[in-house]
């Protein structure tokens, strides 16, 4: 074969006498001149005797050809009108010199020759057919025959055909003409492969690739004829075809004959000749992707069956799926180096059959998925990632259709998945974890966590030879809340909290996810620990049942498997798992206020709480852990009217302050935490509520800056003047109020005079801020009614307020002056209410200081 320069040159060259041949042989039938337009016909067909060019560059020259043959046809067509009959056109064009242009001219008489039905078309097509013989080069013998198939076209005796007939034929002569025809071709296809150097393998395997289409239409033909039934198929088409197929003995030409015959005749031939197709699978070459030969004819089946439900019935008769499985296993014995990918690929294609044909039939899954390890089993590790990315397809298909906790509980799921490495089996478990979270199923009973957990074992706990990747902790620890809280409560109310129906959450929660949004998944790998754990506690609100009892026992198997997960694993899962508990230990608070007994007490899911809080302290995650000490103080007292158990989440939460809260930002955030929900908890006696405010006001004194230890105070004095809520006992101490406000002003004071020592610009608002913040409060509690913040207190502080700011330095600071002007608008809104508060507000004197 030449170069692609050459091989142009040698078209280029080709084309030029083909044109310039047809030009005279044009001139010859307009002149009616037989004899010069055969000579001009027979030089055309004679450039395609040449070896020179590439299959491609052939076609581009046989395509020039065959349409000056259609013109020649039409000029034979004239010449019988004009007295000449086609006996003597037949035999005078046999007379060419050159036995390749002498058939071209022969199958074109041929074909006008069985249009006139003077001869009968089973004998010309047959002689047509043996003629071509004499072509044996792999190329110009395709070539012809393919020609020889289309003029011939529309010319068979088929049923129905005004060909057919007692001399003309029937359509079996049809059959036996294309099935001639085809076997022919397909051993010159063959040839071509054995042309040439070794070194050319790949570009003749190319090459014949792209003649794959020439020998598919005698198959295409036959399967388009009207005459062809069942019978015929199955008798006479099928074993010559299977026939052909097997005896070449090549990968290209069984891997595409199958897939033509399985596309192009009905699904009615496939289902009642399944033994013959399948039993020809184990004969074909190890090269040839059977797992794609059976997947076309699984698919093909499970449409037809979709469309019909008679067909389901069919199938179940003639036992299709058991056919199927005993051919794939007698495939693997015969071939025991099928690569793995394939093993898998092939098993993956009967699954999807099994589930489109007998959707309600798991044992079919359950077979499948037996056989499929028996075989990869045979082969070794996988390794391959092409088998293993086959395996997690074939394991991922029924979770996608079935309940995904019937699927993890087949007998074989298990042994498959452990073929792979254990980075794949974690990447399987993101993958049923996913599926769950997506169908939202549900975990109802004990043993049902435990198989499950035993599955997704990667993202659960430690394994061998796998490593951790994590994100920043900072960023992942600030994100997992809102990536937990982001699955939806179940139905049957055991999921996360929400904002319009649960107040009993502290308000740390939502201002952390309202301001705070959420971040997207980032790109990383699959072995990302902060997202595959933020599904991991997505998953946690999936196990929940109705009954309280088994939901304890639920969580508490739950519980024992991420405790096992390791430290980087527990701030990520054990947080949602206390979430799950707090809803479910409301019903039952409300359960056990109403006289029912259970058999799980609000005191022992308090203690679970306790022991997976004081868990997620020893991570260390010190914060998270004290803010869920909080919430179950919070629950605990107003859900339970657990006194003691609140006090007791208290002093752990004062214990982690104390210990393990080093940073001085997330000591203000956990104080103001501890303040708003002890404020919110009505259940404490006065020595135990006494207890804890004086302790949080002793941790106010402590803060490192004048600022914090100030705006601080003014939180703890709430701790003192509750807000009334209907059928709650309020605490209203206002000695303790005005004692922790005039504690709050002389700190103002000091932050003042520090201000002056550390020689700081003289417009650093800071202090004056305080002052405008302590006014607000002194006249909150005046408008709640508190006796001991009198008009008199209020004037002198006024008085006090307005001369801070109306220093000239501080006059130009905007938010401070807003800020302050907004106060003294509330006095005159509440003077001018009239009644009881404007009469309050009466002895106020403002309009010095506006």
């Amino acid at each position: 074969m030449q170069g692609d320069t050459e091989q142009k040159a040698w078209l280029k060259e080709a084309s030029q006498s083909v044109k310039r041949n047809a030009f005279y042989l044009r001139k010859a039938m307009d002149e009616d001149n037989l004899r010069e337009a055969l000579r001009y016909s027979a030089a055309l067909l004679g450039e395609l005797r040449t070896s020179l060019l590439s299959p491609q560059k052939y076609y581009e020259l046989y395509m020039q050809a065959s349409d000056e043959l259609q013109n020649l046809q039409m000029f034979f067509a004239e010449e019988h009108s004009k007295g000449r009959s086609y006996v003597d056109l037949y035999e005078l064009v046999q007379h060419a010199g050159n036995v390749l242009p002498r058939l071209y001219l022969l199958c074109t008489v041929g074909a006008v020759y069985i249009k006139s039905r003077e001869a009968p078309a089973k004998d010309i097509l047959k002689d047509l057919v043996e003629l071509c013989k004499g072509v044996q080069h792999p190329t110009r013998g395709l070539f012809l025959r393919a020609y020889l198939c289309q003029v011939s076209r529309g010319l068979l005796p088929d049923t129905g055909s005004v060909y057919e007939g007692p001399e003309g034929g029937n359509v079996v002569d049809a059959i036996e003409f294309l099935l001639v025809n085809f076997t022919e071709m397909n051993k010159l296809w063959v040839r071509m492969q054995h042309q040439g150097s070794a070194r050319d393998r790949e570009k003749r395997e190319k090459e014949r690739q792209q003649l794959a289409d020439l020998v598919g239409k005698n198959l295409t033909y036959l399967s388009q004829l009207d005459g062809l039934d069942l019978p015929l198929y199955r008798d006479v088409v099928l074993p010559r075809v299977l026939e052909q197929v097997v005896q070449c003995k090549d990968d290209i030409a069984q891997q595409y004959l199958m897939q033509c015959l399985i596309m192009g005749f009905p699904d009615e031939f496939h289902l009642a000749t399944l033994d013959q197709l399948l039993g020809a699978l184990p004969q074909l070459q190890p090269g040839v992707k059977v797992h794609a030969v059976m997947g076309s004819l699984m698919e093909r089946l499970a449409r037809h069956a979709s469309s019909n439900t008679s067909v389901i019935q069919e199938m179940s008769s003639v036992d299709a799926f058991g056919r199927m499985s005993a051919s794939a296993l007698k495939v693997v014995e015969q071939h025991p180096d099928m690569a793995a990918a394939d093993v898998a690929a092939m098993y993956g294609a009967m699954l999807a059959f099994a589930g489109a044909v007998y959707p309600d039939s798991l044992e079919y899954v359950d077979k499948v998925l037996q056989t499929c390890h028996d075989a990869l089993r045979s082969r070794g590790p996988i390794r391959e990632s092409k088998a293993e990315k086959q395996v997690v397809g074939l394991l991922s298909t029924p979770l996608e259709r079935y309940d995904v906790v019937t699927v993890l509980g087949l007998e074989h799921y298990p042994a498959v998945l452990g073929l792979l490495r254990p980075d794949m089996q974690r990447e399987m478990a993101v993958k049923i974890v996913q599926t769950m979270l997506k169908t939202g199923v549900r975990v109802s009973t004990v043993g049902q966590v435990e198989m499950l957990f035993s599955f997704i074992a990667p993202l659960v706990e430690e394994v061998e030879g796998l490593e951790l990747e994590l994100d920043d902790e900072s960023e992942a620890t600030g994100n997992i809340v809102c990536k937990i809280m982001a699955a939806p409560p179940p139905e049957n109310g055991s999921g996360g909290p929400s904002r319009e129906t649960d107040a009993a959450y502290p308000t740390w929660l939502w201002a952390g996810y309202s301001r705070r949004p959420c971040t997207p998944p980032h790109e990383h790998g699959p072995h990302d620990l902060a997202e595959e754990q933020a599904l991991m506690g997505r998953l946690v609100h999936n196990l929940c049942v109705a009954d309280s009892d088994r939901q304890f026992e639920i969580l508490e198997a739950a519980q024992r498997r991420f405790l096992r997960g390791g430290p980087k694993r527990m701030r990520y899962t054990l947080p949602p798992l206390c979430f799950c508990a707090l809803q479910t230990v409301r019903s039952v608070a409300a359960a056990a206020l109403g006289g029912e007994k259970l058999q799980v007490s609000s005191e022992r899911w308090y203690q679970f709480l306790h022991g997976t809080i004081t868990a997620l302290a020893n991570v260390p995650a010190a914060e998270m852990a004290l803010q869920l000490f909080l919430t179950a103080a919070h629950s605990a007292s107003e859900e339970a009217g657990l006194e003691l158990t609140a006090y007791e989440f208290f002093e752990q939460a004062f214990v982690l302050y104390e210990e393990s809260i080093p940073d001085s930002k997330q000591e203000i955030r956990a104080l103001q935490s501890i303040m708003g929900t002890l404020h919110r908890c009505h259940v404490f006696s006065s020595d135990n509520r006494e207890a804890l405010a004086h302790k949080a006001g002793t941790y106010c004194a402590k803060l490192l800056k004048r600022t914090d230890q100030c705006l601080a105070v003014l939180s703890c004095s709430h701790l003192y003047w509750q807000t009334d809520v209907e059928g709650k006992t309020v605490v209203r101490d206002g000695a303790s109020v005005l004692a922790c406000l005039k504690r709050a002003l002389k700190i103002a004071n000091a932050a003042q005079q520090q201000l002056a020592v550390a020689a700081k610009p003289a417009g650093d608002a800071g202090p004056a801020f305080l002052f405008v913040e302590i006014l607000n409060h002194y006249l909150y509690y005046f408008d709640q009614g508190c006796e001991l913040v009198t008009v008199a207190v209020l004037q002198s502080l006024l008085e006090l307020v307005a001369s801070e700011v109306s220093r000239e330095a501080l006059r130009e600071i905007e938010s401070l002056q807003a800020f302050y002007k907004n106060s003294l608008k509330h006095i005159s809104a509440q003077k001018g209410k009239g009644g009881d508060m404007g009469a309050k507000y009466e002895g106020l004197q403002i309009e010095a200081q506006q």
